[in-house]
């Protein structure tokens, strides 16, 4: 019983308000040094973007035998991003807000990810609402930073991982939102190393396409997640050589690990970087459908290597992802949008070439178009292709001989405002050819839950950065 007519509040609530609480109290009591100065205001920033998107991308419709309209729209949006300064050079803030206008939109494809859906989560059931993009307003970050003496630090609310684990987000034009905790430290052990470490906890989600956050659910049977935490850390050798590594859970559902191993040399006096990374998931012991039978994993190999203002890219990826869903994930929950998770292999090709068995390879090669003269400083072009082979479909196909095929071809021109009142304001245009050489399959049939049939992309975007008031001004 409520014998003080106050409102009985979720313990989760009251979790996050305890730790605000204790958050404010170890700053009250920290010891004081002899003097502090208060920088709460002196160092605080208002900053934001405005971006333009115009996207058109087709997709073949294998019944019709022709190309049909996907995603065709325009859209602003604009953020701003408040930081203050920290008080006792403890305890700060950071606000984050957005707003999308949709100035035009057809096609069969929802959410657009840069408007808003007109469905309130990812497991909206009212089609309708599903099937349209929306103008509005949001937030993306409302948050409360703690540390001490910079080698202990903890932020909580509404936030966005920074740390060693394996949560990650989903960015739009700006990027997806926790509402939980992330707490780290690093330490410098000065020629030998530095390390890096960190937790985070969290029990909500919102992609930056939604208003509202939402809970987790597992797969098919929609069964709530009641929270998500990943622990990780990174040893930098202070000689080019970083090690990284992670593990991950949903509760009740899922296991996920990480490990990285990234080095960087000169080979005839010219940077070439390369790394091996592995991502590994295991259902936890559950009722109801499994998503994987056994460890499935996806092993990635890369290479960079520049130049002069020539950059080439050599990556690859092989994939193991055996049971129902038959794809890997990267991401602690199965449906799209409801949370994410770390891979630091992406390719701008449409696929993300993560079928079971599949083999993929991706190359690249990016020109800076002011190595030719002066006048086009800023400029930048570049063309990619990827290819994946050997997909196999998931279990629930009986005939497990299929072999699916497919590739893309990118093409992408850029340019950067190098100075005038617009410095920084960037333009980017990306085109996609994806071929799905079965052209028996529709798309996300045949046991393929992942991949869709041919399609054309063009993506246009314009970037302009603004700064109402920073510390450096003052």
């Amino acid at each position: 019983m409520n014998h003080n007519n106050l409102p009985i509040l979720p313990y989760r609530f009251n979790l996050f308000t305890k730790l605000l609480l204790s958050i404010t109290v170890l700053t009250c009591i920290c010891p004081a040094q002899a003097e502090y100065t208060n920088n709460f205001i002196d160092d605080a920033s208002l900053t934001g973007n405005v971006f333009f998107w115009n996207r058109d991308r087709e997709r073949k419709n294998l019944l019709e035998h022709k190309y049909e309209k996907n995603l065709r729209h325009s859209s602003f949006n604009t953020n701003l991003d408040f930081r203050s300064g920290y008080i006792a050079d403890r305890l700060a803030i950071e606000l984050g807000g957005y707003g999308a206008w949709e100035v035009s939109n057809g096609g069969k494809g929802h959410p657009n990810e840069i408007g808003f859906s007109g469905a309130y989560s990812p497991y909206e059931k009212n089609l309708e609402k599903q099937a349209k993009d929306v103008s509005g307003l949001s937030f993306y970050k409302a948050q409360l930073n703690f540390k001490i003496d910079e080698l202990f630090w903890i932020k909580t609310g509404y936030i966005q991982p920074s740390g060693q684990t394996l949560l990650a987000l989903h960015w739009s034009l700006l990027p997806g939102t926790y509402r939980g905790v992330e707490l780290g430290s690093v330490i410098d052990f000065d020629d030998a190393g530095a390390l890096s470490m960190s937790y985070m906890w969290a029990d909500k989600y919102k992609a930056p396409w939604y208003k509202r956050l939402y809970e987790f659910k597992r797969w098919q049977n929609g069964k709530k997640i009641d929270f998500l935490h990943s622990a990780g850390m990174k040893y930098d050798f202070k000689n080019d050589l970083v090690l990284e590594s992670a593990f991950g859970q949903a509760q009740n559902y899922m296991n996920q690990f990480f490990a990285k191993a990234s080095y960087k040399t000169d080979v005839l006096n010219n940077p070439l970087t390369m790394s091996y990374q592995f991502y590994g998931a295991k259902d936890q012991s559950h009722k109801g459908a499994n998503v994987y039978d056994g460890l499935a994993w996806l092993q990635a190999a890369t290479l960079g290597y520049q130049v002069g203002p020539v950059g080439l890219r050599l990556e690859g990826v092989s994939v193991k992802a055996e049971g129902e869903q038959g794809f890997f994930l990267q991401r602690m929950t199965p449906d799209y949008a409801s949370s994410n998770g770390r891979l630091d292999i992406w390719w701008n090709s449409r696929s993300d070439f993560n079928a079971n068995g599949e083999k993929a390879a991706f190359f690249e090669v990016t020109y800076d178009l002011g190595h030719l003269n002066h006048y086009l400083a800023g400029w930048r072009t570049g063309a990619s292709y990827a290819y994946g082979w050997n997909a196999k479909p998931n279990s629930t196909v009986k005939k497990q001989k299929n072999r699916l095929i497919e590739s893309a071809y990118n093409f992408d021109l850029g340019y950067t405002v190098q100075d005038s009142w617009a410095k920084d304001t960037s333009f980017q245009l990306h085109y996609t050819q994806y071929n799905n050489h079965e052209n028996h399959i529709n798309s996300w049939e045949g046991g393929y839950g992942n991949i869709f049939q041919d399609e054309r992309d063009i993506k246009f975007i314009v970037t302009i950065p603004f700064t109402v008031f920073n510390a450096q001004q003052k």
